[in-house]
Parts: C-alpha cells; structure tokens; sequence
C-alpha cells in the first residue's frame, strides 16, 4: 500500500502555531512577569514564591499582567514568522539531501537539518520581537519611570528618549539567547519526535502526529533542557533592557562584572527555576498544535 503524498502548507502551520503560542503566552504572562522580577532583584536571591509575593503583597495581583499589552506583538507574528521559516528552510534542505546519502544514512544526514535550519529562521524572526520585549521588560517592573500608557506609546517614547536605536540595541544579545535557545529546543525535539516515529512498525503512518502524552513529554524535556542552557543570557538581556541609556551608559562588560562582584556567580541563574517551570508549560501550548499540523502539511526528518 503506497503512502499518500500529502499538502506541503507551512502557512498553516505558522498560523495556527502563532496563534496557540499566543495563547500560551498570555495564560503564563504572570510567571515571565515574576521571572522579570526575580532577574531584576540585586539584594537577595529570589525563589518562584518569593518573586510572587514581592509583586502580590507590595503591589496588587493586577500587576502580574503589567505589559500584557505585549502579547499578540510579541507572541503571535514573531512565532508565527519563525516556524514559516523554518518548515520552508527545513523542505528545501530535505530536498537537497536526498540523493545525496545511501539508503539507511539520509534520514541521519536530515537529523542535522534542524540545527543549521532553526537558527536562520530565528534569526529573521527575532527582528519582529526585539522593541516589544525591550519595552514588555520595562512594563513588567512597574516603576515611575518606564510607566508607558501602551504599547505603541511606549515604543515612541522610548526612541524619543534614547532614540529608536535603542530598541535594537539588545539585539546581538537576544539573537544569542534565542538562536541557541530554539536550536537546542528544536533539535532536541526533533531527535525525540524521529525516535518515536521510529518505533512504529507501519511505515504508512511515519509522519502521523504523536500522541499527546508523546508530544506533551517531547516538547517539555527539550523546553526545559534548552531553557536551563541560556538562561545566564537571559538574565544579562533583563538587566540590559532596563538601562535607561539615557541616563546610565550601556555596557555589557560593566553589567556582568557588577553582578558578579555584588551578586555573584548565584546571580547568573537568578529566575532558573521560574524560567524552566514558565517555557516549559508555555511550549506545551503551541508544541502539540505544531505538531498536529506539521503531520498534516509539513515535512517530517524522516522524509
């Protein structure tokens, strides 16, 4: 019996993994909000409960959502943009490498794929997410000084205060955090999606999504694992965002020594725990959702 080929569509794919990562985003904002918070705190090491609390007790429960304006800017078009590139990097590459390799070697030659092809398309993503999440960042600490009245407000004044270099002047940091961050992710889970789908005896059905504990299991180990990787990236990119540079001068090298020095080497994983605990839930929003229409419309490493 011969497998039906099926419809190539990646913009359905981006579409509705955009959407559900959106989703996602706005149901875990409160513990991006904490993680912000706990990145933020220089005198102590703060806990998940700890950072809670801080912003509960002393603030308001409401102002766990400070920024949440953010979201469908910061989620939907940056993720959705991501994963059209990367299922059009990803079938062109699997094009090329077939033909190239003996029965037997290509499907391990096209394991590869994903770390060349997941850092492109972050890279021509990450350009869409930048000024939101130096101005998300910014929001989530609710003090006087970066009270935005919104998003494009905020934007504005923003690069009328500092210029709207400003808002990109993070960029190099963030594309190391993200590319290394969505290379492992995606790599670990496509490793752990071609061993499941490996498994299956009936070659007919190769490219049938994974069962939901399958997926649900895939994604938060790769999420996790990828999470704990960068996250001493992520805390220096939460202390860079909130320099006013119109006031203090931005400088990479005088942050990490500060911290450091006063810190310590602690300070560097700082919002761990909420960091693995927050992607971990938020990918299994999206995950599920993107594999489900991967199977239907994209391609599959074992192609």
């Amino acid at each position: 019996m011969s497998e039906n080929k099926q419809e190539f569509n990646p913009l359905l794919i981006a579409f509705y993994s955009g959407l559900a990562s959106m989703v996602g985003d706005m149901i875990m904002f409160p513990f991006d909000t904490i993680g912000t918070r706990i990145k933020a705190h220089k005198s102590e090491f703060l806990g998940m409960k700890q950072g809670y609390d801080l912003i509960v007790k002393n603030e308001g429960f409401k102002y766990l959502f400070k920024g949440f304006s953010t979201t469908v800017m910061g989620s939907f078009i940056p993720y959705g943009s991501y994963f059209l590139a990367y299922e059009y990097m990803n079938y062109y590459a699997i094009k090329l490498t077939k033909g190239l390799e003996k029965d037997g070697q290509k499907s391990k030659l096209n394991l590869l794929i994903p770390l060349i092809t997941s850092p492109l398309a972050e890279a021509l993503s990450v350009i869409t997410y930048i000024p939101f999440d130096t101005l998300r960042t910014r929001m989530q600490m609710n003090v006087p000084e970066y009270n935005y009245k919104g998003v494009f407000s905020g934007l504005m004044e923003i690069s009328r205060k500092e210029g709207w270099i400003r808002l990109f002047q993070a960029s190099y940091l963030y594309m190391a955090s993200v590319v290394v961050y969505t290379t492992f992710q995606m790599w670990f889970y496509e490793l752990l999606r071609y061993e499941i789908l490996r498994q299956r005896t009936d070659l007919t059905i190769h490219n049938q999504s994974l069962a939901i504990h399958q997926s649900i299991i895939a994604t938060m180990i790769s999420t996790a694992l990828a999470a704990a990787i960068v996250n001493p990236v992520d805390f220096i990119i939460t202390r860079y965002q909130l320099v006013d540079s119109s006031q203090q001068q931005l400088s990479i090298k005088s942050l990490v020594l500060d911290a450091w020095h006063q810190e310590g080497k602690k300070a560097f994983l700082k919002g761990l725990g909420t960091r693995v605990f927050q992607y971990s839930l938020f990918s299994i929003f999206y995950f599920p959702v993107y594999d489900h229409f991967k199977s239907k419309y994209g391609i599959t490493l074992a192609d």
